[in-house]
């Protein structure tokens, strides 16, 4: 499902959109036919919540930053998308440490258990060959 949305600023035409690409999403800018930015991601959920947080990176950028006529338009892209990239490796380590406390919880937890049950095997049980060998 590909999300767009356009943001007029004076007789500019801004577009932003979410889409599927090949096995992930992607979340871009752009103006022209130029992209300015492009996030991507494996998950279609972290993709949506980032849209939400995005457009309204645009919208607050643009009432900061206010552009006046004189000023190039590529220059002030140029300036946002620096914006947006900030933001968005801002966002992504916020994600990333969440994940890596889960999994590494996880890890921990099922350590525990497997030493315990290492502890309780009888030789007879040990299965030797099964290491992971790559293809």
């Amino acid at each position: 499902m590909t999300k767009t949305k356009s943001y007029k600023y004076g007789p500019y035409t801004f577009k932003s959109y979410c889409k599927p690409v090949g096995q992930g999403w992607e979340v871009g800018f752009t103006y022209q036919n130029r992209n300015y930015f492009v996030g991507n991601f494996v998950h279609k959920t972290e993709a949506t919540k980032w849209w939400t947080l995005f457009n309204k990176e645009i919208v607050g950028f643009s009432k900061k930053f206010t552009m006046s006529a004189d000023m190039p338009v590529t220059w002030y892209c140029n300036f946002l998308s620096n914006h947006l990239y900030t933001t968005y490796y801002t966002w992504l380590d916020k994600v990333f440490n969440k994940h890596e406390t889960t999994f590494k919880k996880a890890y921990t937890k099922d350590f525990k258990r497997y030493m315990k049950m290492k502890k309780h095997m009888t030789t007879g049980t040990k299965h030797t060959g099964y290491n992971m060998k790559t293809a």
